[in-house]
């Protein structure tokens, strides 16, 4: 009797020393446990059922093995300190050497189901594909609540949030000049320059004084000539001139010009005519003001040539009575 206990003692341990098969006589691994009733309708229960404890008998344990699994049952004992900080549900968790970590059920804990903080850096290789957001709702950076399909709040007064990298790096963005624009392909770009711009020159207005500063601005150039600022306000008078600076004319059109004086003389009145801006500089028609008192004349062109449009303001301020004599200046607008 005695030698047959020993006899099947050997062959058990040769069994557990090679691969042990639990409803098998070929088990595939170490231990490989294969269903009683593989198919079929049998109610017979075919698993593994995993060790059920409550979490104070998981936080108690000590000197656990890597890899050792347990099902928690029970989360109102004990406290989420510990190796078990993470044990606050229900559920399967394994040990990692350090604590018990929770094993994913069902869909687990991810972005659609849960919120949660980013343990760290984390980037996405889209390796050529789509990252997509369809369907209704709103995506918010910096803020929870978001009124937009796309709102950013940067947290900061003044600052956007918002940054292109490598966008038009051929032209410098200027700042608090350049503007975004869309391109034919519908791409946001950098301007060269802002859609909307301003010049500015100021001269002295004098008998001596033949012509103001010129001011260049789109493909136009403009300057003043002062008349005859020391005979009482007769003519002739303060005229403007321009020229095309392209190496063409610049066909358009004046509309709505307007003048005043501070003596009596020219009124306000609308022109509406075709003009051809040649490349010498020339008088514009019908634009002038009182040298000699103080004056202001301001008129439109819209440019057929280059699909633009220029505000022209001219004016003659007389500021003897100030101490600093007659000055005048040209300011003109252009919007592209």
């Amino acid at each position: 009797m005695r030698k047959l206990f020993v006899l099947a003692m050997v062959a058990f341990s040769v069994q557990i020393f090679a691969q042990v098969g639990i409803n098998t006589t070929a088990p595939s691994a170490s231990f490989d446990i294969t269903a009683k009733e593989p198919t079929g309708t049998s109610t017979t229960v075919d698993g593994v059922l995993v060790p059920r404890v409550d979490r104070e008998r998981a936080q108690s344990m000590t000197s656990v093995p890597t890899s050792t699994m347990i099902y928690v049952n029970n989360i109102a004992t004990g406290s989420a300190t510990g190796t078990t900080a993470n044990v606050d549900t229900i559920g399967f968790y394994y040990f990692d050497g350090t604590v018990w970590v929770k094993m994913a059920t069902g869909n687990g804990v991810n972005i659609y189901n849960a919120d949660g903080s980013l343990a760290g850096v984390r980037n996405v290789n889209l390796n050529g594909n789509n990252l997509g957001f369809t369907g209704t709702g709103n995506v918010g950076v910096g803020i929870a609540t978001p009124t937009a399909k796309l709102e950013i709040a940067s947290g900061t007064n003044g600052t956007s949030g918002l940054k292109f990298s490598n966008i038009n790096n051929a032209t410098a963005a200027t700042a608090n000049a350049s503007a975004l624009g869309i391109d034919a392909a519908g791409n946001v770009v950098v301007q060269s320059a802002a859609p909307i711009q301003t010049r500015f020159v100021s001269y002295p207005v004098n008998a001596t004084v033949t012509e103001s500063p010129t001011l260049q601005i789109g493909t136009l150039e403009f300057k003043v000539i002062p008349g005859q600022c020391h005979t009482g306000g007769t003519g002739p008078y303060t005229t403007i001139q321009s020229r095309s600076i392209t190496g063409a004319p610049n066909i358009g059109i004046v509309h709505g010009q307007y003048g005043t004086s501070q003596a009596v003389g020219q009124g306000g009145f609308q022109l509406n005519y075709p003009i051809s801006i040649g490349t010498s500089f020339a008088t514009i028609p019908a634009t002038y003001i009182d040298c000699y008192n103080d004056g202001h004349s301001q008129f439109m062109y819209f440019s057929y040539t280059d699909q633009t449009y220029y505000r022209i303001n001219y004016h003659i301020a007389d500021g003897d009575s100030l101490g600093f004599g007659g000055q005048g200046y040209i300011f003109v607008e252009y919007q592209k």
